[in-house]
C-alpha cells in the first residue's frame, strides 16, 4: 500500500510515520508532502492508494488539492486530516469523494483500522476489476468481441502487454496431467493475487487451440509500480515452474516480448505458437523467450526436426498410430543430417524432450537407428488399448457438442469444459478437431449463427437481443459475424425472410 501524507506541520508528519513504520509499511511505500501544490504533484508521480490530507495548508487547502489530485489518480482514497469533530468543509469532503476523516491528534488504533478497512477495499475492488480483464481478455480470444468495438474505457485498449503459454510435457496419463495442471493453475492465481496493482491486470487464460497462457497488462502510468508488478509476477511464475518441474513432468514458459497494443500481443503469441516446439531443441522445464527461440530458426532444418519430434511425442500421447509412424520416418531422413546427428548436445536435448514425453529410455549413447528400434518397441506396447480409448474419446467428443448445444449463449471456452471433464484442454482440443473436422471455436461459431437465424425469423425480437441471447457482447461484430456466415446483415436477412 503507498501512502502520501500531506501536512505541513512536521511533528504531524513524524508521528503518522513513525505510527506506519510500526504497522509494518515499508519506507519507500511512504511519501510525504507540505503543501497543497506539492501533494498534487507527489500523487501524479506515485499515484498512491490512500491520501491522508490535512485541510489548512500553505498554497491550495486540502480539498482543493484533492480537488486535482483525483483526476491524477482516481484510484486513489483521500483521508480528511482535522483537529475538529465537526468541521465547516464536511458538505465539500463528501462531494469529493473522501473516503473518511481522521481526528488529531491520531490513535495508533484508530489508522489501523482505517487501513485495514482501506485494504480489504482495495482488494475486493482490484480482484473485481481484474474478473472484469479476464472476461473482456477472453471474450476477444474466443472472438465474442473485436477491440474496434470496444469503448476507450475499455482497459485493454489503453494497456501495455506481456505474455507467455505454457507447455507441459510428460508421460503422465490424461487424468495426471489434467490434475497438474489445475495445480499450478491455482499456484499461479495465489500468485495473481500478490501482485495486482490498480492500474494493473493479470489473467491466466486458455487459447482457441487449448494452450495454457497467461497476460500481464498495465497501464502506460509515470509510475512504474504496476508495471514492476508485472514483471514481478512473472518471475514468481517462472520460480514456480522450476519448482514444479521433475522426472515425471517438464513445464516450460515462453515469453512473448514487451507489447504497447493488444493487437500486438496477439501477434506474438501466435507466433510463439508457431515456435514452441523448439523447446525439444532449447531444453524444457524452463522459461524461454522469442528472441532465443527464433535463434534456433537460422538452421533451416532445426524447426523442421523440432516439429517432428512435438509430432511424434504428440502422437503418441493421442495414441494416433499413423502420424507416429509418419514422424517416425520423417525424424529418420533428419537424423542422417550430419549437422544434427553429429551435434551430442542437440542430441540430448532430443532425448531428453521424447523420454519426457513418451516414457522411452533413449540415450545419447545409442545411434539413431537404435533410438528408431526403442520407439517401435515402446509403440507396440502402446496401442493395445487404442480401441478402448478411441470409444471414450468419441463419447467425450459428443457430451462436448451437446453442452455447447446447451450453453452457446454463455461465455463458455475450452478450458473450463476440460476442466469438468478432467482432462487437458490442449488434449479435448486434439479430439474435438479429429471427430468434427473444425476447431472448438469454430464450432461454436457456427452454432451460434444457426441460431440466430432461428431468432431473426421472430420479428418481436431486436437484433441486438439475438446477438446477446446467441452469446456476442457487441452487436456490431456479431453483424460481421453473421454476414460472414450468411453473406449478409442480419437486418438483410429478416427483410429476405419477410419477402418469402
Amino acid at each position: 500500500m503507498r501512502i502520501l501524507i500531506a501536512d505541513d506541520e512536521f511533528l504531524v508528519r513524524s508521528t503518522l510515520k513513525s505510527m506506519l513504520k510500526d504497522l509494518g509499511l515499508p519506507t519507500d511505500s511512504l511519501h510525504e508532502a507540505t503543501t497543497g501544490e506539492e501533494m498534487v504533484n507527489m500523487v501524479s508521480h506515485y499515484l498512491p492508494d490512500v491520501a491522508i490530507v490535512d485541510i489548512q495548508m500553505p498554497g491550495l487547502n486540502g480539498l482543493e488539492a484533492i480537488r486535482a489530485g483525483k483526476s491524477l489518480s482516481p484510484q486513489t482514497k483521500w483521508y480528511i486530516l482535522t483537529g475538529f469533530p465537526k468541521f465547516d468543509y464536511a458538505q465539500e469532503a463528501i462531494q469529493l469523494g473522501v473516503s473518511g476523516y481522521l481526528l488529531k491528534p491520531i490513535s495508533p488504533d484508530e489508522l489501523k483500522k482505517t487501513l485495514d478497512t482501506c485494504a480489504e477495499e482495495g482488494k475486493k475492488q482490484k480482484t473485481a476489476q481484474n474478473k472484469q480483464f479476464e472476461r473482456e481478455l477472453t471474450a476477444l480470444l474466443y472472438s465474442l468481441t473485436s477491440l474496434e468495438f470496444e469503448g476507450p474505457e475499455s482497459f485493454v485498449a489503453r494497456a501495455h502487454f506481456t505474455g507467455a503459454i505454457f507447455y507441459f510435457d510428460g508421460h503422465l496419463s490424461e487424468k495426471a496431467m489434467a490434475e497438474r495442471q489445475f495445480a499450478f493453475c491455482c499456484t499461479a492465481q495465489k500468485v495473481i493475487c500478490e501482485n495486482l496493482d490498480n492500474y494493473n491486470r493479470l489473467a491466466l487464460v486458455v487459447l482457441p487451440n487449448g494452450d495454457l497462457a497467461t497476460v500481464g497488462a498495465w497501464e502506460p502510468v509515470q509510475n512504474r509500480q504496476a508495471e514492476q508488478n508485472v514483471h514481478r509476477y512473472f518471475k514468481a511464475l517462472e520460480g514456480e515452474v522450476r519448482s514444479l518441474s521433475g522426472q515425471d513432468l517438464a513445464i516450460t514458459i515462453v515469453t512473448t516480448k514487451e507489447c504497447s497494443t493488444y493487437q500486438e500481443l496477439l501477434e506474438q503469441l501466435e507466433h510463439l505458437q508457431e515456435l514452441a516446439s523448439l523447446r525439444a531443441l532449447c531444453g524444457i522445464g524452463k522459461r524461454l523467450d522469442n528472441d532465443r527461440l527464433r535463434h534456433w530458426t537460422n538452421h533451416p532444418r532445426w524447426l523442421d526436426l523440432a516439429n517432428h519430434v512435438e509430432t511424434l511425442c504428440r502422437s503418441y500421447r493421442e495414441r494416433n498410430h499413423l502420424n507416429y509412424v509418419k514422424a517416425l520416418e520423417h525424424l529418420k531422413k533428419s537424423w542422417q543430417d550430419e549437422n544434427i546427428s553429429s551435434n551430442p548436445r542437440l542430441m540430448e536435448m532430443v532425448a531428453d524432450f521424447i523420454n519426457y514425453s513418451t516414457g522411452c529410455q533413449l540415450s545419447t549413447d545409442q545411434n539413431p537407428k537404435q533410438w528408431r528400434q526403442l520407439l517401435e518397441q515402446h509403440d507396440e506396447l502402446t496401442w493395445a488399448e487404442i480401441t478402448k480409448e478411441e470409444i471414450q474419446n468419441k463419447d467425450m467428443v459428443d457430451q462436448v457438442i451437446a453442452f455447447m448445444e446447451n450453453n452457446y449463449m454463455d461465455n463458455i471456452g475450452i478450458g473450463q469444459i476440460s476442466e469438468q471433464l478432467k482432462i487437458t484442454p490442449n488434449y479435448l482440443s486434439t479430439m474435438f478437431h479429429r471427430k468434427t473436422g473444425i476447431n472448438f471455436t469454430a464450432y461454436l461459431k457456427k452454432i451460434r449463427m444457426l441460431k440466430a437465424g432461428e431468432l431473426l425469423t421472430d420479428p418481436n425480437i431486436q437484433i441486438h437481443q439475438v446477438a446477446e441471447r446467441v452469446g456476442y457482447f457487441s452487436s456490431r461484430h456479431f453483424a460481421r459475424l453473421f454476414s460472414e456466415h450468411y453473406g449478409c446483415l442480419p437486418s438483410e436477412y429478416r427483410d429476405r425472410l419477410k419477402a418469402n
